[in-house]
């Protein structure tokens, strides 16, 4: 039940994202890659990420439902948040991590803490089935 729960949690998160990502877009490159006008091109691209988060949050949240054959579509919501996140460690590895301190935590938790929590949450909830 509680890893239900949390799958939920993470889906909520995922999907608040996305719509920010739809819905508001130039806020949201504003705030999180600090970009005040994107071009017709850069808020395409945000609504094409937006999308993947959209339906990864549709996954995670179908799968906080009870029945152990939901378990599937834990792993299939938590496979975007979670290659996404490696992307962001691989440029920590590369590039180090950010200077400030806003980006640091945008990335760290927003972006690669929640990848890998979902990802360990959605292979919990295959290990145990309905959980």
């Amino acid at each position: 039940m509680a890893v239900r729960i949390l799958l939920l949690l993470v889906g909520l998160f995922h999907a608040a994202n996305a719509l920010m990502m739809l819905v508001f877009p130039q806020v949201w490159a504003a705030h999180v890659v600090h970009q005040p006008a994107p071009s017709h091109l850069e808020l395409h691209f945000i609504a094409d990420i937006g999308m993947a988060f959209l339906a990864s949050a549709a996954a995670l949240l179908w799968s906080a439902r009870r029945g152990a054959i939901l378990a599937t579509w834990a792993l299939a919501g938590a496979a975007w948040p979670a290659l996404h996140a490696f992307i962001h460690v691989n440029e920590w590895f590369i590039d180090g991590p950010p200077t400030a301190m806003i980006d640091l935590l945008n990335e760290g938790l927003g972006v690669i803490a929640v990848g890998a929590v979902g990802l360990l949450l959605a292979w919990m909830r295959l290990k145990t089935g309905d959980a």
